[in-house]
C-alpha cells in the first residue's frame, strides 16, 4: 500500500479493493480495484488492500468519499453485487469475509465509527463469493460480478452525474 497523498488530491474519491487474490473469489475486490485504476485516473484514487481491515482506517483517513469493494457471504447467489452505505450498517445476513483480513470490513467500520474517523460518505460494494479456498482465479459468476461492480462504480464516480449515489440496489450477475 502506498502512503495516502496529502493535500487537495485527498479530496478525490477513494476506491479501496479488499481481498486476497490467492483465495479464489476473495480476490474480487482487488480485481475491481485493478480494473478501475486506469479508468478513474485523475478522477479518484484507487488502492488495493490485502492486509487486515484495520489498515482501512489509515487508508481512508482524511478522505471525504470512499467506496470499498469486498467479497461477502449473504446467502445470495454467487456473483450477486450488493451496494449499501455504511450509514445503513451492514445489512442483516451480509458478512464480509473475515478469515483472510483479520479484522473484517464490518469491524473496521464499527471501530471507525466509534473513533469518529469514518469518511463523510462510505459506500460498500459486496460481491457474493462462491469459492474462497486457496488458489488463483475467480469463479465465472464472480468474474462477471467484478465486471458489473467495475461498471457501476465507474458510473457512480463519473463527473457527468456528479458522482451521485444510485441508492441501494441489488443485482444478480
Amino acid at each position: 500500500m502506498d502512503e495516502p497523498p496529502s493535500g487537495p488530491k485527498n479530496r478525490l474519491p477513494l476506491v479501496i479493493g479488499l481481498g486476497n487474490e490467492h483465495r479464489r473469489d476473495d480476490g474480487s475486490g482487488i480485481e475491481v480495484a485493478r480494473a478501475l485504476k486506469p479508468r478513474l485516473a485523475g478522477l479518484a484514487r484507487v488502492e488495493e488492500c490485502s492486509t487486515e481491515g484495520i489498515a482501512l482506517l489509515e487508508l481512508w483517513r482524511d478522505a471525504d468519499r470512499v467506496v470499498v469493494v469486498d467479497a461477502v457471504r449473504s446467502g445470495a447467489v454467487p456473483g450477486t453485487v450488493l451496494r449499501f452505505e455504511a450509514g445503513d450498517g451492514f445489512s442483516p445476513g451480509v458478512h464480509p469475509l473475515t478469515s483472510t483480513h483479520g479484522l473484517s470490513l464490518a469491524e473496521a467500520v464499527s471501530l471507525g465509527r466509534g473513533l469518529g474517523c469514518l469518511p463523510r460518505e462510505l459506500v460498500v460494494y459486496g460481491i457474493e463469493a462462491d469459492l474462497v479456498e486457496v488458489g488463483d482465479g475467480l469463479t465465472p459468476p464472480v468474474a462477471r460480478a467484478v465486471r458489473e461492480a467495475t461498471e457501476r462504480i465507474a458510473a457512480e464516480l463519473a463527473p457527468r452525474n456528479g458522482g451521485a449515489s444510485s441508492g441501494r440496489v441489488t443485482h444478480h450477475a
